[in-house]
């Protein structure tokens, strides 16, 4: 049985090695099981970081001692002249694929298109896939295939892959890199797996779910798939969380962070005033940094109560709080009143957002 491990998009670069690395050092203590592993373009986030880390890329994907095919993908592209990824120099078990390549493996054939500008299919083409004589095949790519883009979210630099190459191939599986987002979709009965970002780089909604490499087992007549989840490369999330219980709101939930997640808050309600903004920030970061790799705080929607006196209405229903805080009994009492103040304060400000 031939199994091979799959991974795409890792950016690879300078100004996160520590993280990046350490998403492809997990990455190859899994390929440890496997007989190849494929890196499906964009393994470094820039050719200048290809050219800083090849070194230290090398040295680790020399011990796992078994081939390494890396794909050219858009950001590792350059359009000017002699200068590509084959030009440097890597360890020998690493294979460059910087256009079409033909690769079989025991009872597995597999054609992989690098990412281009431009496809061709001329008689070369033609001819190497006629020599293609196993039962499985699969095709890896770096680009979006002609005719997804419907199921494409992100806002990617076009790079096309033509559906026709794909089907003259009749693979079993189209996998493809590029698209940061993981999903499986079907088009002219084809089966395309973009197996998304192998960490964290966008933070966008293709971000929010486990990071993953994919596990291809070939049998004689089957292959088979399985996903593995990459710890080290944490998840993207996103909260929308009310200042008047946020403090409630980020206990219960930080233990569900891993500290290589990165962390998003969308500040919503009402606050006193930017002062006490600022310090809630800096007391939500100082408390829970050490439970993500990065926490992120935005407050866009967020009424500041010193602003509410512009508001006649505004004015008005605060007389009336005030009326009902002079009638306070106990702390009981005057915490719904307050409660009831900011709820108030939040709907009248959110009516007069809509009005005008």
């Amino acid at each position: 049985m031939t199994k091979i491990l799959i991974a795409a998009d890792l950016h690879l670069s300078v100004t996160e090695k520590s993280y990046s690395f350490s998403v492809f050092d997990e990455i190859l203590e899994n390929a440890k099981n496997y007989d190849a592993l494929f890196l499906l373009g964009d393994t470094f986030n820039t050719f200048e970081d290809a050219e800083k880390l090849k070194e230290e890329f090398s040295k680790k994907s020399e011990i796992y001692n078994k081939n390494i095919y890396l794909l050219k993908g858009n950001h590792e592209y350059l359009k000017s002249g002699g200068i590509n990824l084959s030009k440097l120099k890597f360890a020998d078990n690493i294979k460059i694929i910087e256009n079409i390549d033909f690769i079989n493996l025991n009872n597995l054939d597999i054609l992989a298109v690098a990412f281009s500008e431009n496809y061709n299919i001329d008689n070369d083409f033609l001819k190497r896939l006629e020599n293609l004589k196993e039962k499985n095949r699969i095709f890896l790519g770096h680009g979006i295939v002609e005719g997804t883009l419907w199921a494409i979210e992100e806002n990617e630099e076009s790079a096309f892959i033509p559906i026709e190459i794909i089907k003259r191939v009749k693979p079993n599986l189209a996998i493809v890199g590029h698209i940061h987002k993981q999903m499986e979709i079907n088009i002219e009965n084809i089966n395309i797996i973009y197996i998304g970002s192998a960490r964290v780089w966008r933070k966008s909604k293709s971000e929010m779910v486990a990071r993953k490499c994919l596990a291809l087992n070939i049998d004689c007549d089957s292959i088979t798939k399985n996903y593995i989840d990459l710890k080290s490369a944490g998840e993207y999330r996103v909260y929308n969380l009310n200042i008047n219980d946020i403090d409630l709101k980020i206990e219960n939930i930080y233990k569900n962070w891993n500290y290589k997640d990165i962390i998003d808050i969308n500040i919503y309600g009402i606050i006193e005033d930017e002062i006490l903004l600022e310090n809630k920030k800096k007391e939500i970061i100082n408390k829970y940094s050490k439970y993500a790799r990065e926490i992120n705080i935005k407050s866009a929607n967020l009424f500041f109560l010193e602003n509410a006196y512009n508001e006649n209405i505004i004015k008005e229903f605060l007389n009336v709080t005030e009326e009902f805080e002079s009638k306070s009994v106990d702390d009981e009492y005057l915490e719904i009143v307050e409660l009831a103040k900011y709820i108030g304060i939040e709907k009248i400000s959110l009516a007069l957002q809509n009005k005008k």
